[in-house]
């Protein structure tokens, strides 16, 4: 398959095309942080914010009203609670964000409507762990509070100094202290609640996306069964990966490796920007560095997003094995658009083209990501797109295959711990 290291560069006259397109397999992580802060004293009725509380708990709200003038009812994912201001450090201000706010109070009422199914407020009779436990969810809210004693293998009931908060197990990422013995837990597999979310909606199949995958993440992937990539995030607003593909059981051989960095310096619920570097070592019949910065925009949520990416190659080509090349510095342009849209319970479509510099060809992935709380796996087909003006040239599945191919078949998963 990889026969590309050959005819992709001997047809096109450039190594960078080559290196690039392997260097779109080892895609980054993304993760995010906002901006716009606003007093407590500033939050008026109906606001939508993210609470960052002086316990270091950190969650979004939509403000209901100020009984009293030094607290706020705020209406969570979760439950309802009374805060007083006194307890609230600052807030990230999302107010005019009216879909991700809809969506709050939407899944609100759908809480309260299982709360009330499921019979869950009988376990408020039960005894409450003396220590505090911090419960984390999937979409990024922090609490803080005593957890309810109880096991019914779907539920954790929290208790707050400011009212009481029901989560199912599949809203849950980890629970810190979880029995009172500084331990985490992590896993919280449930046949009650059979929705699972996207854990890798910050990474199309050939493209990353801008979206967050919160600090703390450790995720691996796999691409083409010999590359590996990990990724962690160092914080909510840094992540780093490293990674290589090793096939010499190929045509021609290949080795690559990568490693990389990622800052978000602006998010919100619906729209971010990222920016960052990445590194490419690859030896074919060359070797070739890379030196990959970028910026990347994703507007949607996880369901549904739509993601541009840009950047610069900066390549360092040496001499290859039969000595038959002098080195070279070469520049290239990479620009890449992706959508992907979910189709079903545990099924998203994506699609994906880029555009490479003096490159003739588009390469269009088109792929079907099948997803669980803690995997996915990605299977799609890399077919080729012209230029105006580059009808003649071969399609990409023969640089590929050096035959008449028309598509390259792919897969990748990932696991996340």
């Amino acid at each position: 398959m990889m026969r590309i290291a050959n005819t992709f560069v001997r047809v096109v006259g450039s190594q960078i095309r080559l290196s690039t397109f392997f260097f779109l397999l080892f895609s980054f992580s993304f993760v995010s942080s906002a901006v716009a802060q606003l007093r407590p004293d500033e939050l008026t009725p109906d606001s939508y914010v993210k609470l960052v509380m002086r316990d270091s708990a950190q969650f979004y709200v939509v403000v209901l009203g100020r009984p009293l003038p030094d607290r706020i009812i705020a209406e969570t994912r979760y439950g309802r609670l009374e805060i007083p201001l006194a307890a609230i450090s600052y807030a990230i201000d999302y107010r005019y964000n009216w879909v991700q706010k809809d969506d709050l109070k939407r899944d609100a009422l759908k809480s309260t409507a299982d709360e009330a199914k499921y019979d869950v407020s009988r376990f408020l009779t039960r005894p409450k762990l003396p220590d505090t436990s911090s419960v984390a969810t999937r979409d990024h809210n922090l609490f803080k509070g005593h957890r309810y004693l109880f096991d019914d293998s779907a539920h954790v009931i929290l208790s707050t100094g400011y009212g009481n908060l029901f989560f199912k197990y599949p809203d849950l990422d980890y629970v810190d202290n979880w029995t009172g013995q500084n331990d985490r837990r992590e896993t919280f597999m449930t046949s009650t609640y059979v929705t699972s979310k996207d854990p890798l909606a910050s990474q199309a199949f050939l493209t990353p996306t801008a979206r967050a995958f919160g600090g703390g993440h450790l995720f691996l992937m796999d691409y083409l069964v010999a590359g590996l990539q990990m990724n962690y995030g160092v914080t909510d607003w840094l992540s780093l990966n490293g990674g290589g593909l090793f096939a010499p059981f190929l045509p021609t051989a290949i080795s690559t490796a990568t490693g990389g960095f990622k800052i978000t310096p602006y998010f919100s619920d619906l729209f971010t920007v990222a920016a960052g570097m990445q590194g490419v070592y690859s030896y074919v019949t060359k070797v070739d560095r890379i030196a990959f910065p970028f910026v990347a925009a994703t507007y949607g949520t996880w369901e549904s997003e739509l993601t541009l990416l840009g950047g610069i190659a900066y390549q360092r080509t040496s001499i290859d094995t039969n000595g038959l090349t002098a080195p070279e510095n070469l520049t290239n342009t990479v620009i890449a658009v992706a959508g992907d849209m979910r189709v079903g319970e545990n099924l998203k479509a994506a699609i994906e083209f880029v555009w490479i510099g003096d490159f003739g060809i588009v390469p269009t992935t088109f792929s079907v990501r099948y997803f669980e709380n803690d995997f996915t796996i990605d299977v799609g087909i890399v077919f080729s797109l012209y230029k105006a003006g580059n009808r003649g040239l071969p399609t990409l599945g023969e640089y590929v295959f050096n035959t008449a191919f028309d598509v390259i078949p792919l897969v990748s998963g990932s696991y996340h711990f």
